[in-house]
């Protein structure tokens, strides 16, 4: 396996030529209040993270809504940020921190609802109990010997983007452990190429979520940290769905019914947990039973506040220059 370190703009361009190949055509808003769903692509991510979406579609709480919701397969947040801006997808799901960092690029787009978050009851276990409710974990190589945090030091790890969340969280992690962090190669991989480059020790570590850190749970690689966890405040809302600001402002009913439909669906989930987890179970086509996966948490809404203490901790540790006013990357609720 050839491993590449890449950069934004390389995704970015790279997505261009992913997206010449899709539709243009734009789903019209004038049919929202009548009688014809209003059709919304959006991009999802492969994990239990975005698991709502799934159930509220299957479930029909969009279709209640008036929202014909489908899923378009792309293959990294670089190219789902430009197929917003392109008109080619409504709706894309993006970690909060790699919101805050688009605003501070001027990309135009807003968070309009929250996906998965920290469940509450997290920051109150040790570090391997913390296995009991978040997915999200990094595995160091069997051949790299690491097996705390102070072994990450001028390790090579992969992350899917960088300068976004999983390296802000991790370095913030580290930061607050007195390691240090300068001599760190970050590796832009996807979760499936970091899990095959972890097992066949061609990076030392990697980010990884649900249900590919089951997979390594399964395959004995030792997890040394817990970053969202760690870092975000309890309870709060670790990723979101995300429009471009004019699509959301030209839209504004068609949001309206999406934040609707999706926190119907977060909240089934969250009442019906291990139907959610069979779900995604059946979809990633894993060997598990319910009973094996974390207790994944979907918060309601995206806390203003707790984003401010996310943004100001990246901008402790130099992640980020200077604060902004959250505010101008969130859209509100609806009723």
């Amino acid at each position: 396996m050839k491993i590449r370190k890449f950069v934004m703009g390389g995704l970015a361009a790279a997505a261009a030529l992913t997206l010449a190949a899709c539709s243009s055509t734009a789903p019209a808003e004038e049919s929202a209040a009548g009688d014809k769903p209003v059709t919304i692509r959006v991009q999802a991510q492969n994990s239990i993270a975005a698991e709502p979406l799934y159930m509220g579609i299957e479930e029909g709480f969009f279709a209640d809504e008036g929202l014909n919701v489908e899923v378009v397969d792309l293959p990294d947040i670089a190219a789902a940020t430009a197929a917003l801006q392109a008109g080619k997808l409504e709706l894309a799901f993006v970690p909060t921190i790699s919101a805050l960092q688009m605003a501070r690029q001027n990309v135009p787009i807003t968070l309009i609802a929250a996906s998965d978050g920290i469940n509450p009851d997290a920051q109150d276990a040790s570090r391997e109990e913390q296995r009991d409710f978040t997915s999200v974990g990094v595995y160091t190589s069997p051949g790299s010997g690491i097996t705390d945090l102070q072994g990450l030091a001028g390790a090579k790890i992969a992350v899917p983007e960088l300068k976004g969340q999983p390296d802000g969280t991790i370095t913030s992690v580290l930061h607050e452990a007195g390691v240090e962090t300068d001599d760190i190669e970050w590796m832009n991989l996807g979760f499936v190429p970091a899990l095959e480059a972890l097992k066949s020790d061609q990076i030392d570590a990697a980010f990884l979520v649900s249900p590919f850190s089951l997979e390594a749970d399964a395959a004995g690689m030792a997890r040394v940290m817990n970053p969202s966890v760690e870092f975000f405040p309890r309870g709060s809302a670790t990723t979101g769905w995300a429009a471009s600001t004019s699509w959301a402002t030209d839209n504004p009913e068609a949001v309206a019914a999406f934040q609707r439909g999706i926190a119907k669906s977060a909240g089934w989930a969250s009442d019906n947990l291990d139907k959610a987890k069979q779900h995604v179970i059946d979809r990633a086509g894993l060997k598990l039973t319910p009973a094996e996966m974390p207790q994944s948490y979907w918060p309601s809404e995206i806390d203003p506040e707790q984003l401010a203490e996310v943004d100001q901790k990246l901008v402790d540790i130099g992640f980020f220059d200077a604060p902004i006013d959250v505010s101008e990357v969130l859209t509100a609720s609806a009723n």
